[in-house]
């Protein structure tokens, strides 16, 4: 219940500051200020939190380039911990319905976070067009399970959700274990824990690969990572 408490006042204050520092974001050079500053809040949270993590493959990063990130979903502690790790000016393509909270969703829109539709195909086109237009500055993280895992193993990946790969943006495959035990599902609270993240190198869709045989590659790349640590 205290460390509920401490991160909803954490998220709360940083809501705060965030608005304050929209003018600095907003003229800011390549806008790295949010991608630093989403970096520090979640880093202050897994300290809090007191959540250590073991990290591989970080040489696979060039934090000068911008990537779609493509991560197996644990629990909504797996933003925070990935933006923690990750050396990126990153931002999150997330639920619209996050974007309807008072005050929070507003704060998303301004910091370049994308809203993704997964009942209307037509809103598709219209965030190809944000994503690939803020993909010149910072990277984006999305979950291609769609849903969180119940049981811990990687769940099929969606070509969906891979919607901007065909115009050749670098994907950066990413294999996270250990969320599900420090935050259990339906609950908000994050309890101290040992976490491993796995990054693997860049790769892109390949010629005469579609979107269904690029999400299968992923998705099989980052179970058989999850699934040979887990035994």
């Amino acid at each position: 219940m205290l460390n509920f408490i401490l991160s909803a006042a954490i998220l709360a204050v940083y809501v705060v500051v965030a608005f304050l520092l929209f003018p600095f974001y907003f003229f800011s050079r390549g806008k790295k200020l949010g991608g630093l500053f989403l970096r520090s809040s979640s880093r202050i949270l897994m300290k809090i939190c007191r959540v250590t993590c073991d990290v591989e493959g970080l040489e696979n990063i060039n934090p000068e380039e911008t990537y779609f990130v493509a991560a197996n979903h644990q629990s909504i502690a797996d933003i925070p911990i990935i933006c923690a790790v990750l050396p990126l000016n990153m931002r999150i393509l997330a639920k619209k319905e996050l974007f309807k909270i008072p005050i929070f969703g507003q704060a998303l829109l301004l910091y370049d976070f994308v809203a993704v539709d997964r009942k209307n195909r037509r809103s598709a086109v219209k965030t190809l067009k944000q994503v690939e237009k803020k993909m010149r500055f910072c990277s984006f993280l999305v979950f291609p399970e769609g849903t969180r895992t119940k049981d811990g193993r990687v769940g099929q990946f969606k070509s969906g959700a891979l919607f901007l790969t065909e115009s050749g943006c670098r994907i950066l495959p990413v294999a996270i274990i250990g969320i599900d035990k420090i935050m259990k599902t339906g609950s908000l609270a994050i309890h101290s824990g040992h976490v491993k993240i796995k990054i693997f190198p860049p790769t892109a869709i390949m010629e005469n690969e579609d979107r269904h045989e690029l999400a299968l590659r992923l998705q099989q790349q980052i179970s058989a990572y999850v699934e040979s640590e887990n035994h």
